[in-house]
């Protein structure tokens, strides 16, 4: 069986932003992102400290499933939109493992 990987997005969400990224998170990137085969399965704000402000976790069954959905026209215009409502936007994969991941 493939091994679980982990697209971890981090960035800071651009002042004045804040609300039309909301409902961009809650009623595109999430649900586009569940149907390319990629499950939310967590997100973070960081309080203190010089780190990102955002971190959203998305896994899928396997690399080839990100592979997959990262060449999609689809995947290309969420990532768009997102880097709009963002800046410091960093996208990585890594294995999935328990606990936090950063």
């Amino acid at each position: 069986m493939a091994e679980q990987v982990k697209v971890l997005l981090s960035f800071d969400v651009r002042t004045g932003r804040e609300n039309a990224y909301r409902r961009f998170i809650l009623e595109e990137f999430l649900p586009q992102a569940q149907s390319l085969g990629l499950t939310p399965t967590d997100a973070w704000h960081t309080a203190y400290g010089n780190y990102p402000k955002r971190l959203i976790g998305l896994v899928a069954d396997d690399l080839e499933t990100v592979r997959n959905a990262r060449e999609t026209e689809q995947w290309k215009t969420l990532i768009t939109k997102l880097e709009g409502y963002a800046g410091n936007f960093s996208l990585r994969v890594v294995h999935l493992r328990s606990g936090f991941q950063w």
